[in-house]
Formats: structure tokens, sequence, C-alpha cells
């Protein structure tokens, strides 16, 4: 299993919307893709979120992180959301 974690600066007042647009549509593109296994967003503060998709295996993982920047420049670009970190690798531990 391989993982990417993300960390997104988002405009004030704006996260609520962009999670609203990422629910209704980045996710269930998300679901379709064979080897996916995870997908989650933590807001961890008023103008920041740190999104962890998880896949069986690492090319599928850097597949659906390129349709990921692709659906963000598309469908979010009304709004102020800034990619300020991305890390992958793979899955060491995993428990749940």
């Amino acid at each position: 299993m391989f993982m990417s974690i993300r960390r997104y600066r988002v405009g004030r007042g704006q996260q609520d919307e962009v999670m609203r647009l990422v629910d209704e549509g980045w996710t269930d593109q998300l679901r379709k893709e064979h080897g996916f296994l995870s997908y989650h967003v933590v807001a961890t503060g008023p103008n920041e979120l740190v999104s962890m998709t998880a896949c069986q295996d690492e090319e599928t993982l850097e597949q659906v992180i390129q349709k990921s920047g692709e659906w963000v420049g598309t469908h979010l670009t009304g709004f102020d959301v800034v990619l300020e970190d991305s890390r992958l690798g793979k899955v060491v531990s995993h428990l749940g």
C-alpha cells in the first residue's frame, strides 16, 4: 500500500465550500479508480487542509495524484487553494 499526504492552504472563509465541491465531485471520480483504497481530508487549521490518499500500489497512486491536480486546476480555479507540501511513500505500518 502507498499513501500520498498533501497539505493545502485555503483562502479565508473558503474551506467549507472547497470541501463541498471536493465531496460532490472529486470523491465520486476517485472511487472509480482501480486500486484506490481510502481518502481522508483533515482540517488542521482554519485555512489549512491535509489530504491523505491510499492506493494498492505506487503506480495507481501516481495516477490518482496526477488526476487530482487536474481536477483541482479545473474545478477550484475560483478559490485560493495552494498546495504547500506533498509527500508520498510506502505504508510501513497500518492498523484499522
